[in-house]
């Protein structure tokens, strides 16, 4: 290990002495040449609580406008899967509105954990991935932060934050709304308002999503499409400024979910012949999801160098009932009916300073978390329900009634020193304290779903703190040329298990996740900021990885640690602008991902040390053009095309002897015509996504013990026009 972090060392030093000949000149800040002279746009970040240039900013950081997202038809979380190095956002997942992610190798696969990838909503930490996949519309800015979080946020998170920031109302007037209509019957509608209320003291805005588009796969047995989609989302902003001193804004945000629960594709189907658009689950896939979140941000200037922030906000979701097969046959295999029901409080306080050569963010968080599961489950226990002939006659009917508490205390710092005008010095530190508790009272249940015994009962807390440091150094080679070292720590807390129904399980806690990071980067523009071009390179050693692992002793899922795993890699984003019209990127991934020390992954004996993480493709591309076309019509014509591809992965950390657990290597390809009418207001958009069609599965589940063997595909080709008017 030692030897790796040298040589990575030196190669980001060779390249940040080879990129300084490049870009020996000073650039201006921006390009603000209304000339039309061609140069890669600036981008301001806020990743560091205070708004800097991202090429100046010491993490790694992939950041995108509105416009990108506009020209590549970003509508939502799921549509940057693929765009970001080393960051895999599942495509299908268990509900339209559940995303699960890995990072740089480390990811979290079960949906009612916490993520390793924090989201945050305008600053509001969300706190489950249930309920994270989020629609856009008009948002201003998101930035996916790579390595541990946690001196500079709430929460903390051991691979990264995403965060999503949406314009704030101003004074000046806007409207704007899209309709769209697609394939299987799509129907996108996105409207915003945003004005003054009281002049140069009071403005407000209100925004809406309804998304609706038909199911993409056929259920026979149930006689009808499923993998349906259908929601309305709503926020609405109050912004108060009645002072130049003082900054308040109150953000509500509510949506509706009716989508279907996911339904998978059995590898065994009636007559023998298989259809990757078909699926026999004899359970109604239902989803009835509300969720509603409101926040208060209070920014206050005490002076020319500090300023005082607070972020106040309650959120949750009720989700009842939302049903899954999780099987796709025809045949009672494993299916869950379930009840989530989960609230929370957060309250951030931020002291933010700049002197100069000094500037530093200190913060207080606190978290409160209810997380309620009602589970019913049905499993069929042993492999004779690989042949649907035979009807086996042993089955688990259980209900898993239980509730987790948490309340998390954190103290959080860091400050950054300009030693010169050149080179300077970063320190963080961050104090973290998590108390959780556990209580559990689960029943035995007949076929019926009527409870017919008491299973287990009790309640089980544990507390656990961590201090977790993080250091920084950076020299600026030339004003266009930028590089990195830094060392940090990130911290995942513990919990128990509340898929357990055995009392030992329930009332043993896992540990928490620890992980050490060095990284190195370097960031650079050349060529009059023509190009922009960033590196970065990474390890990760992880101790008491936390996993999710089928048991077939237990016969069911089971919450444990893996006691070691490391990764590391390398990550280029680039963005080049050849000329006015043309705009191209390019971004490359490369990933090394085992588990070092992962003991009973496959049950007692059946250990994974030395076997790839689930979801870390070696390699993974992507990049993108946009093209002003120069045609003789009235108005503009752009166009833009964007793909992705990366290599196999494995969604399970003991691959079965015959591939089951194998992913393909596969690629996408999305594509966008957009047409600005002479009067700009009025613009149309067609965009296309998977344009090739691809059908490659995107996951796999195979469990012998039980029988169960699906797979997922990725939505068709599909297409969308959308009309869109802006004032």
């Amino acid at each position: 290990m030692q030897t790796f972090k040298l040589q990575l060392l030196a190669f980001t030093s060779g390249l940040a002495v080879a990129g300084g000949a490049l870009a020996a000149e000073p650039a201006p800040a921006a390009n603000t040449d209304d000339s039309g002279s061609a140069a890669v746009e600036q981008v301001i970040v806020t990743a560091e609580r205070r708004a800097t240039d991202l090429q100046k900013t010491a993490i790694a950081i992939s950041a995108f406008g509105p416009q990108v997202l506009a020209d590549r038809k970003v509508d939502n979380i799921r549509d940057l899967a693929g765009q970001i190095p080393n960051l895999s956002i599942s495509r299908v997942t268990i509900s339209h509105t559940t995303q699960t992610y890995a990072l740089r190798g480390v990811g979290e696969a079960d949906p009612i954990q916490e993520p390793v990838l924090a989201v945050y909503v305008d600053d509001v930490y969300v706190p489950r991935q249930i309920g994270s996949m989020i629609e856009f519309n008009d948002l201003e800015r998101i930035e996916v932060l790579r390595g541990p979080q946690g001196t500079l946020y709430g929460r903390n998170s051991s691979a990264g934050a995403l965060r999503i920031i949406t314009r704030d109302p101003g004074q000046d007037f806007r409207a704007k709304a899209e309709v769209g209509l697609g394939s299987y019957g799509a129907v996108d509608v996105r409207a915003l308002i945003e004005g003054p209320i009281v002049d140069d003291k009071l403005a407000g805005s209100l925004s809406y999503i309804h998304h609706k588009r038909d199911g993409v796969t056929f259920d026979p047995t149930l006689n009808h499409d499923v993998n349906r989609i259908d929601l309305d989302a709503y926020r609405a902003k109050l912004r108060w400024t009645p002072t130049e001193k003082l900054d308040v804004l109150f953000t509500l945000n509510a949506l509706r979910d009716r989508s279907d629960t996911r339904s998978y594709i059995p590898v065994r189907q009636p007559g023998g012949e298989f259809d990757k658009r078909r699926s026999y689950s004899e359970v109604e896939p239902t989803q009835d999801l509300d969720q509603i979140s409101g926040s208060i941000r209070v920014q206050y200037a005490l002076n020319d160098n500090l300023k005082i922030k607070s972020i106040t906000a309650y959120g949750g979701f009720n989700l009842n009932p939302v049903n899954y097969d999780n099987d796709g046959e025809a045949a009672l295999i494993q299916k869950n009916l379930i009840h989530y029901n989960d609230q929370y409080v957060t309250q951030e306080v931020q002291l933010n300073g700049d002197y100069g050569r000094l500037t530093f963010t200190s913060g207080l968080f606190y978290l409160h978390e209810r997380f309620f599961v009602e589970r019913d489950g049905y499993s069929r226990r042993n492999a004779q329900a690989t042949d649907p002939t035979v009807t086996p006659g042993n089955y688990n009917f259980a209900r898993a009634h239980n509730v987790t508490n948490t309340d998390a205390y954190a103290l959080f710092g860091e400050a950054t020193y300009a030693v010169t005008d050149r080179f300077s010095l970063t320190g963080g530190l961050r104090w973290t304290n998590e108390e959780k508790e556990f209580t559990f009272d689960n029943k035995v249940l007949n076929l019926a779903g009527q409870v017919v015994g008491q299973s287990i009962a009790g309640t089980a807390d544990k507390t656990w703190s961590a201090i977790t440091p993080k250091f920084t150094v950076q020299y600026q080679w030339t004003p266009d040329v930028s590089q990195y070292v830094s060392y940090s720590k990130g911290f995942k807390s513990g919990g128990f298990d509340n898929r357990a129904t055995r009392l030992d399980l329930a009332t043993l806690p896992f540990a928490p996740e620890d992980v050490t990071t060095f990284e190195a980067g370097l960031k650079t523009q050349g060529f009059d900021r023509r190009l922009r071009a960033n590196l970065a390179a990474f390890y990760n050693d992880y101790q008491d990885l936390q996993v999710s692992f089928y048991d077939p002793a237990y016969v069911g899922s089971r919450r444990g640690n893996a006691g070691q795993a490391h990764t590391y890699g390398v990550e280029l984003e680039t963005e080049a602008r050849p000329t006015e019209r043309v705009g191209l990127n390019f971004n490359v991934g490369w990933l090394y991902a085992v588990y070092d020390d992962y003991k009973g992954a496959g049950g007692a004996g059946v250990n994974a040390d030395g076997n790839r993480l689930l979801n870390s493709p070696r390699w993974n591309l992507s990049g993108g053009v946009t093209w002003d076309v120069p045609v003789s019509v009235p108005g503009s014509v752009r166009a833009g095309l964007d793909a992705q591809w990366q290599s196999g992965v494995v969604s399970s950390a003991t691959p079965a002897a015959g591939g089951q657990n194998d992913i393909p290597s596969q690629g996408f390809l999305n594509g966008t015509i957009t047409w600005t009418a002479p009067d700009p207001h009025w613009a149309v958009q067609l965009s296309a996504r998977n344009i090739l069609d691809s059908d490659k599965p995107v996951t796999s589940t195979y469990t012998p013990s039980t029988g169960v063997y699906y797979l997922n595909f990725p939505d068709p080709r599909t297409w969308l026009v959308t009309l869109k008017y802006a004032l």
